[in-house]
């Protein structure tokens, strides 16, 4: 056949089972040289199994496009907030210059981020950073953009990496993720300490809060 449908079939295995399988479809896929259109609620599942990614809301392409364009630079603040694990940050935008952006957030401290889909000076904007590129910093750190403080107030041990989730400017979901090893810094609950990131790492996007 010229073309395949696929709707959810992975959807009733077990999670060993189901990534076994997701590679299993993706070298059939490339061996047949045939299209594959693939339904799926699971989005690490498409991004590891697509060539190109359609998402929809309520009926509306909102993106189409490679898994690392999707996920490394989505084009609204649903799809960030859609594929992957996403930190949310809102707040007005105060100067924009060269493809960049100043925001005052709601809960204190100002971020410089990409201006990606902001309706312009003085709008509201809601800022996207995933969670892999946040970094704890130390007080004679000075090579990111952006530089604001945290509180801890969960860490999550998932083997490869340390889940520490944070209260930062009022968001008391923000994630930062900590590689498992021998140079991470030592935190624990309780603790507030300072985190950056690269103004090119961070997209400011249209105000979900509108």
């Amino acid at each position: 056949p010229d073309l395949i449908l696929m709707d959810e079939p992975l959807g009733a295995l077990d999670k060993q089972l189901r990534e076994q399988m997701q590679y299993e479809i993706k070298h059939i896929h490339d061996n047949l040289g045939v299209t594959v259109v693939y339904v799926t609620h699971d989005q690490a599942e498409a991004l590891t199994m697509a060539d190109r990614i359609c998402v929809f809301d309520q009926g509306v392409v909102q993106q189409l496009s490679t898994p690392d364009e999707l996920y490394e630079k989505p084009a609204n603040s649903f799809v960030a907030q859609f594929i992957g694990e996403n930190n949310r940050l809102s707040g007005h935008i105060t100067d924009i210059q060269g493809g960049e952006c100043r925001v005052d957030l709601d809960g204190g401290g100002s971020v410089t981020a990409l201006a990606v889909n902001v309706a312009g000076t003085g709008e509201r904007a809601t800022l996207s950073i995933r969670p892999e590129r946040v970094v704890l910093v130390g007080p004679t750190d000075d090579n990111l953009a952006n530089r604001l403080t945290g509180r801890v107030e969960e860490l999550i041990y998932l083997g490869d990496h340390i889940r520490v989730r944070m209260t930062v400017a009022g968001n008391r979901g923000f994630v930062v993720k900590l590689r498992n090893d021998g140079e991470r810094p030592s935190v624990k609950v309780g603790d507030t300490v300072a985190i950056g990131w690269q103004a090119a790492d961070c997209r400011a996007l249209d105000p979900i809060d509108a």
